[in-house]
C-alpha cells in the first residue's frame, strides 16, 4: 500500500512538474532538481528493500535499515521542498511576465487608439481644408465669371459709345 501511495504521490507531484520542466528555459534548475529527486527515490527504494534482521535470519528490516529509509524519505521531502520553491519562483516570474505583457498590451492599445484618434482628427482637418479650398475656388470662379461679364459689358458699352461717337462725328459733318 505504501508503495502504491508513493507511486501515486510521485506521479501527482512530478507529472505536472515534468511537463513544466520541459517548457522551461534551459537555465531553469527544475530539470536538475527532478533528476536529483529520481536518484533519491531510487535510494529510498533500495533502502526499503534492505532486510538485515537479527543475525540475517529474519526477513524484517533492522533499526539501521529503517533509519536509512527515514533518511531517504527526508531527502525526498527536502528535494520536494526545493522543487516547490522553484515552481513557486517560476510561477511568480510567469505572473510578473503576464502582468508586464498585459500592461504593455494595454499601453500599446491606448497608444494605438490615441494615434488613431490623432489620424482621424488630421483627416477631418484635411477634409475641412479641402472643403474651404473648394469653396474659395468656387468663389474665385464666380468672381472671374462676374469680372468677365463685366468686361464684356464694358467692352460692349465702349463699342456702342465708339459707334455713337463715329455716328455723331459723321452726322455733324454732314450738317
Amino acid at each position: 500500500m505504501t508503495r502504491a501511495f508513493f507511486t501515486f504521490l510521485r506521479l501527482a507531484l512530478l507529472g505536472p512538474a515534468v511537463l513544466l520542466a520541459q517548457a522551461l528555459p534551459p537555465t531553469s534548475p527544475l530539470p536538475r532538481l527532478l533528476a536529483e529527486r529520481r536518484m533519491l527515490t531510487q535510494r529510498y527504494a533500495e533502502a526499503r528493500a534492505q532486510r538485515h534482521g537479527l543475525l540475517g535470519l529474519s526477513h524484517k528490516p533492522s533499526k539501521q535499515d529503517l533509519q536509512e529509509v527515514v533518511t531517504a524519505l527526508q531527502g525526498i521531502v527536502d528535494q520536494d521542498e526545493r522543487i516547490v520553491a522553484v515552481l513557486n519562483q517560476t510561477t511568480q516570474q510567469a505572473q510578473t511576465t503576464t502582468a508586464t505583457l498585459q500592461t504593455t498590451g494595454r499601453d500599446d492599445r491606448n497608444l494605438t487608439a490615441q494615434r488613431l484618434s490623432e489620424l482621424q482628427n488630421q483627416l477631418q482637418n484635411q477634409q475641412e481644408r479641402l472643403r474651404q479650398a473648394t469653396e474659395r475656388q468656387r468663389g474665385i470662379a464666380a468672381e472671374l465669371r462676374e469680372a468677365q461679364q463685366s468686361r464684356l459689358l464694358r467692352d460692349a458699352l465702349l463699342a456702342g459709345l465708339a459707334v455713337a461717337c463715329v455716328g455723331l462725328f459723321f452726322w455733324r459733318r454732314k450738317k
